[in-house]
């Protein structure tokens, strides 16, 4: 009876161990890769899975499974040091170990990283110490070696293992902050922070045109040079010298579609509760459809609404909030490819390139200016996602091939655009809206580490009507849904839409400590923001 167990608790020891090698390397990945992830973030684009996964790149999806081979190749490796001494014959106990060591030269081809580097050290390092111990040297070493791990990863011990990398883990996705969110007995949103928008909420009609360039992971730390050494921002000085207002990131607007959504809608991006039951409405054709937005209120004004991104449209529904909310026009890497005004040679593996953009923005300006019709234009940039892009136009100049290069060229390309709008002598023309979607994600630019440097703000600069003056410095991403209606020429109700105060209003300002208490409590769980998704009836204008 006993040998009819062996092997189902050899496989389940050899799936403990992946298990782990697995995990551990799936947390160094995304820590190297995004450093802050929150739970929130993670449950977003997991109830989005579907379509997220057939609009990844490429290359993302073989780092990940250059992740999955060596988490296999550490777990074999491990239990062979574990139970290897079991072998009943030498020459077969030194022939794994020597194809062990091969494997992992050979198995993990020509990606590397400086963190793999290390791991492939220990284990081939232990590997030669246990091929010493099979050829009868150091066998003392060689079997404190095997004791060792065979004492750490067995019994309650391994469980032990598993629990700190699982506290770890959420810790790290500040999963204690969420909970207590979801657990709240209260509703935030019902207790008059969030004010809902309402067709009679906005009142008048826009007198001028709306330009939004949300720029991929860009900060006004960017241009600090105490900080960067350099301003990387100086392409931008022309036309965003002395910005006067600032983004403070809140939670749920810190990932891209989140900080487009709250700059529109004035509320955050985030998952429906874990607890509510309604998960399938990720599924829904309709985003967000209990919301009333930018868009819908400029398209029943009659503006035409245009946006133009060159990655994926599909991706975190993009395509669909922008097409629920009064965009008439809608571009993503799909929809370029299909018309054949891109070919997959125009892209890197994320995206169109800037240049590109910036080309196709400016003749579709052109063509809105010369139809004489309002108009909004929002586009984004992508050029500095992770990993980082050079655009065509910026090769063979002065831009390098770093970070340092790939966010100057990206604000390049931006300031084409507005000196294009300038050298038009449209000005006059435009409320014109250059911001950061959110904070830059990666742990380091180049040498320079971002994650304890103070006082970061996502980049923000509008461009607005004279006399529209700030009453504060510091705004959140859900300001600028009633500030950008204000700059148009609309009047709003109560200067309040969502969790959004309009900065320029005279008699309206938020509490003193409006943004830490959204900071805490944006993300609690709330029937009335799930109403958002399952409206009882559909309150567009």
């Amino acid at each position: 009876m006993k040998a009819l167990f062996l092997p189902f608790r050899f496989a389940l020891t050899l799936c403990g161990y992946w298990l782990l090698c697995f995990s551990v390397a799936f947390l160094v990945m995304a820590k190297r890769e995004f450093d802050d992830v929150t739970v929130n973030q993670i449950l977003f684009h997991m109830q989005l899975m579907g379509d997220n996964v057939v609009t990844m790149p490429v290359d993302f999806i073989n780092v990940f499974l250059w992740h999955l081979k060596n988490s296999v190749l550490c777990a074999v490796t491990l239990f062979f040091l574990v139970s290897g001494h079991g072998f009943s014959k030498k020459h077969v106990y030194i022939v794994a170990d020597l194809l062990l060591l091969a494997a992992w030269y050979i198995v993990p081809g020509r990606f590397m990283d400086d963190v793999f580097s290390v791991v492939r050290i220990v284990f081939v390092a232990a590997l030669l110490l246990a091929l010493a111990h099979g050829c009868g040297f150091l066998e003392h070493l060689g079997r404190r070696l095997s004791d060792s791990l065979r004492y750490v990863l067995s019994g309650w011990r391994l469980a032990a293992v598993w629990g700190i990398l699982i506290a770890y883990s959420l810790h790290y996705v500040h999963f204690a902050e969420y909970f207590r969110g979801q657990t709240a007995g209260a509703d935030f949103y019902a207790q008059g922070a969030y004010v809902p928008p309402a067709p009679s909420s906005v009142t008048g009609s826009g007198k001028k045109n709306l330009l939004i360039i949300y720029c991929e992971s860009i900060e006004e730390t960017f241009g600090r040079t105490d900080v960067m050494g350099e301003d990387l921002l100086a392409p931008l000085r022309p036309s965003i010298e002395h910005p006067d207002i600032h983004i403070d990131q809140m939670p749920g607007a810190d990932f891209t579609i989140g900080g487009i959504v709250g700059s529109q809608c004035g509320i955050p991006l985030k998952s429906i509760s874990i607890l509510s039951g309604n998960l399938t409405g990720w599924a829904l054709e309709h985003y967000l459809p209990g919301a009333l937005c930018l868009g819908d209120y400029l398209e029943r004004d009659g503006y035409h609404n245009v946006y133009f991104n060159g990655s994926s449209g599909v991706f975190s529904g993009l395509d669909k909030f922008f097409k629920n909310h009064g965009y008439e026009e809608f571009m993503g890497k799909e929809d370029w490819l299909e018309s054949g005004l891109a070919s997959p040679s125009d892209l890197n593996m994320w995206a169109l390139y800037d240049s590109d953009i910036a080309d196709k923005a400016i003749r579709r300006i052109d063509q809105l200016m010369a139809e004489g019709m309002k108009f909004s234009f929002a586009l984004s940039t992508m050029d500095t996602h992770e990993p980082g892009f050079l655009s065509p136009a910026c090769s063979g100049q002065e831009f390098s091939k770093n970070w340092f290069g790939y966010i100057r060229c990206s604000m390049t390309q931006v300031e084409r655009i507005l000196k294009h709008i300038r050298e038009k002598g449209w000005e006059d023309a435009f409320v014109i809206l250059v911001m950061g979607d959110h904070l830059a994600r990666m742990p380091k630019v180049d040498s320079i580490d971002l994650k304890h440097v103070q006082g970061r703000y996502v980049l923000c600069s509008l461009s607005r009507p004279a006399g529209l003056v700030p009453n504060r410095r510091e705004i959140t991403h859900f300001d600028l849904f009633p500030s950008l209606l204000a700059a148009l020429g609309f009047s709003i109700e109560g200067d309040r839409l969502g969790f959004g105060y309009n900065v320029f209003s005279k008699t309206v300002v938020p509490p003193a400590d409006y943004r830490e208490t959204l900071r805490k409590n944006v993300l609690s769980r709330s029937p009335t923001y799930e109403g958002l998704w399952f409206p009882a009836q559909d309150p567009k204008p």
